[in-house]
C-alpha cells in the first residue's frame, strides 16, 4: 500500500498546550478564588469537552470562568511558539516527499487555528479540521473521513 496522507492531531502531538493550560487553571483559579487544582485531577479530565473540563474545577458563573480563562490565555499563548522539537523539520519533509499533510483536532476552532497560524506551519499543512459547533468529535470518523475527501484520498492511504 502506498501512503498518500498523513494527519495529525494537534494538541499533544504538534503543539504543546499542556504546560500553558497548566498555567491557565492555575492563574484562573487566582483570579476567581478556586482552589488551585492539581495536574494530576486536570490531567484526568483533560480529554473532556473544553467547556466540561473549565466547569468541573470551576463551578459557578460559567461566562465569567470562559471569559477569565480566555483573557488569560490571549495575554500567554503568543508568548512562545509550542511546537515540539523536529515538528517543524518532519512536516517540510513530508512536504518533500510529496504527501498531502492535515490536522484534525478536537480543540476548538477559537484556539486551534490561529496557534497553526502562529506556529509557522501553514504553508506545510494542507488541510487543518479543528472541533467547531455541530461537529462530532472524535473518535467518530466523520472529521477524518472530511479531511480524506478533502485530499481526493481514498480511506487507507
Amino acid at each position: 500500500m502506498h501512503l498518500e496522507a498523513v494527519v495529525f492531531d494537534w494538541d499533544l502531538t504538534l503543539w504543546n498546550s499542556w504546560d500553558v493550560h497548566l498555567d491557565l487553571m492555575e492563574r484562573t483559579a487566582d483570579a476567581l478564588g478556586y482552589p488551585r487544582p492539581a495536574a494530576v485531577d486536570l490531567g484526568k479530565q483533560y480529554s473532556r469537552p473544553f467547556f466540561e473540563h473549565l466547569t468541573r474545577f470551576f463551578p459557578g458563573d460559567q461566562g465569567k470562568v470562559v471569559d477569565t480563562y480566555m483573557d488569560l490565555y490571549q495575554a500567554a499563548v503568543w508568548q512562545e511558539n509550542r511546537l515540539y522539537s523536529g515538528v517543524l523539520e518532519l512536516l517540510r519533509q513530508l512536504k518533500t516527499d510529496g504527501y498531502r499533510t492535515g490536522i484534525l483536532s478536537d480543540k476548538r476552532q477559537v484556539f486551534g487555528a490561529p496557534e497553526l497560524e502562529f506556529s509557522g506551519l501553514g504553508s506545510l499543512v494542507d488541510q487543518s479540521l479543528f472541533f467547531s459547533d455541530g461537529m462530532a468529535s472524535k473518535p467518530d470518523p466523520t472529521g477524518l473521513q472530511e479531511l480524506m475527501r478533502s485530499f481526493g484520498v481514498a480511506p487507507g492511504r
